[in-house]
């Protein structure tokens, strides 16, 4: 008996049947890629989600990045998942409390690798800033990550990660600014990034 799919030709040959669901394989491979792009999305939420937790230590950046990490942020750059989390505690530590909002994340997966992308906006309240319900002082931005993931026995992992600005609001106090300053002359500003794109 033919496959549900197909149908048997005049030489007795299966041949696909119109709006007859694909074979189990291809099921197969489609739930693979659904399934990859629930993780990732759900690897970007955790990122997202930490930042405003604030602990970060070497099982934190072990469940987020591979071992060859790359990190590029306008306050600095880092490679390697030795030190990334004391390179995000130095950016996350100059501010009272932080908000991070992520929206519109796009994935393009393709085997072990994947291009995300994702829009921001990050809130980052002063430390001298009264709590809630009193009006914040804050300095807020909104942009976007860009960056490539690679399959790992352990899952998915960012290879790379870039955060481009594009608007800010809001006062960056003076100490920060220092802090900032500092923070690039110990990182750098490298803008490069391996370039992984699925196809």
């Amino acid at each position: 008996m033919p496959h549900p799919a197909t149908a048997p030709s005049e030489r007795g040959e299966d041949v696909p049947s119109p709006g007859v669901p694909a074979p189990v394989a291809d099921w197969s491979e489609q739930v693979r890629a659904l399934s990859d792009r629930a993780l990732l999305g759900e690897l970007v939420d955790r990122y997202m989600a930490t930042l405003d937790r604030g602990v970060f230590d070497d099982d934190w950046a072990g469940s987020l990045f591979t071992e060859d990490v790359h990190l590029v942020f306008p306050v600095g750059s880092h490679r390697g998942v030795a030190g990334a989390a004391e390179f995000t505690r130095e950016i996350m530590e100059r501010w009272e409390r932080t908000h991070h909002h992520a929206s519109g994340c796009v994935i393009a997966s393709d085997g072990d690798l994947a291009s995300v992308g994702w829009s921001l906006i990050a809130s980052h309240v002063h430390f001298d800033s009264p709590p809630p319900p009193a009006t914040s002082r804050y300095f807020q931005l909104g942009g976007r990550f860009d960056g490539t993931a690679r399959r790992t026995p352990d899952g998915w992992r960012f290879e790379s990660l870039k955060l481009r600005i594009v608007w800010t609001t809001g006062a960056v106090p003076p100490s920060v600014t220092s802090i900032d300053a500092k923070t690039i002359d110990a990182h750098g500003t490298d803008g490069s990034t391996p370039e992984r794109k699925a196809e």
